[in-house]
């Protein structure tokens, strides 16, 4: 009886020495030793030296809280140099009593110039980290150094990095061309195939006052943080910028678009609104002959009569009809445009490649290294069709019934 008990004794003691071995965490960090990061811009730096210039915008916890606040801006922006992004980080945790946490950055913002040169090794550092998280959303900043989008104050909110989510999600549904694009969604289209990514611009209108509370002070404040047009890559270099019916186009193929206003010119300086909602994209490639594929654009969307200020009878079906066929040339339009600003850029970021290799997996592996010369000059149909469900809270305009 003795021998099981000391034999019991001692099988327990291994176990619960690994036990207690396993309680803690060798690089644990206390959060009260934690500097939260809402925000990360890169610009590229004078030398190679300091080719990447790390702005890291921090959330200072007493002054959202509210209960020990003392009056002072609610974020600070650190700032670092180095070689690679990782010593930049380095330098920039020198200016912090505490550590940088990666954990929590809403938003990534990359100069320009910096996206011109190639911004694969970036997505490396953001995919690889275990701290920072692949949701984090990316952009472009158009024509200006990225730290100036992480330094304006606004109105709506005290953390400049996710007032410009919140915007991104607000004009998303109202606006419709611009959308999410998270680290996850940028490594997948630098690796399209003859293509690459489209990710949303940024810039700051007006500026005099960046980093100041006092531009909001104003009615008008004098500095305003935007989210501004798509930024077209071919693989991870930025070609050029999408706007108006080429971004519009572009977004309805790659089937992004939640809804959006659509105006419709039915007589000299007179014109009819919609919004069109419930948009269904479907890309079919016939790619029999890998050299000559056709590409055809399958678009089937709702919409609902929104603005009439004119005498038309929208009780009539025949009335309708013809808004809509108007309405289905109008969205042909943008379609031509995205096309043709994704062949002038010569980058498939629309992904009728991805759509050639699905049909015919060994025919593309024929044409993928000559496949920008095909993709200029392949055949190229739409098929839209768009149906007026609705015309919001009255049918006829009061002016139809002045006029009869």
């Amino acid at each position: 009886m003795q021998s099981k008990r000391l034999f019991f004794i001692g099988s327990l003691l291994p176990c619960l020495m690994i036990i207690l071995s396993l309680t803690g965490c060798w690089d644990s960090v206390e959060l009260n030793r934690r500097a939260i990061v809402s925000g990360v811009a890169i610009d590229r730096g004078p030398t190679d030296e300091e080719k990447y210039v790390l702005s890291f915008q921090v959330i200072i916890a007493d002054e959202i809280s509210g209960e020990n606040a003392r009056g002072a801006s609610p974020v600070v922006v650190y700032k670092g140099s180095g070689r690679t992004m990782f010593e930049a980080l380095a330098n920039a945790s020198r200016q912090t009593a505490r550590f940088l946490s990666l954990g929590h950055i809403r938003v990534i913002i990359i100069s320009e110039k910096f996206a011109r040169e190639g911004i694969k090794d970036m997505m490396d550092v953001f995919e690889r980290e275990s701290e920072t998280r692949l949701s984090s959303y990316i952009f472009i900043s158009k024509g200006q150094p990225a730290i100036e989008s992480l330094t304006t104050m606004t109105a709506f909110g005290k953390i400049p990095a996710n007032d410009l989510v919140e915007k991104l999600q607000t004009t998303s549904k109202q606006y419709g061309y611009n959308y999410r694009m998270e680290v996850d969604d940028i490594v997948r289209g630098i690796q399209l195939p003859g293509g690459g990514p489209i990710v949303n611009g940024v810039m700051v209108i007006g500026g005099d006052q960046q980093g100041s509370n006092d531009s909001l002070k104003d009615i008008k404040p004098k500095a305003i943080l935007r989210v501004t047009d798509l930024a077209a890559f071919k693989e991870d270099k930025l070609k050029g910028w999408l706007q108006g019916d080429e971004a519009v186009g572009t977004s309805l193929i790659k089937n992004e678009i939640t809804q959006i206003p659509e105006v419709v010119s039915i007589g000299e300086n007179e014109y009819v609104s919609f919004i069109v909602y419930l948009s269904q994209v479907h890309i079919h490639a016939e790619a029999k002959d890998p050299e000559h594929p056709i590409i055809t654009i399958y678009i089937s969307e709702q919409a609902g009569l929104e603005e009439s200020p004119n005498a038309l009878d929208l009780t009539d079906p025949k009335v309708v009809n013809n808004l809509s066929e108007l309405l289905e040339q109008n969205i042909k339009d943008k379609l031509h445009a995205a096309v043709s600003a994704a062949r002038s850029l010569k980058s498939d970021y629309l992904g009728f490649g991805e759509a050639v290799e699905r049909e015919n997996p060994r025919g593309w592996k024929q044409v993928k290294d000559h496949w920008d010369s095909i993709f200029a000059t392949c055949e190229i149909k739409f098929d839209v069709d768009i149906v007026v469900r609705h015309t919001d809270m009255r049918n006829n305009s009061f002016q139809f019934n002045n006029i009869r």
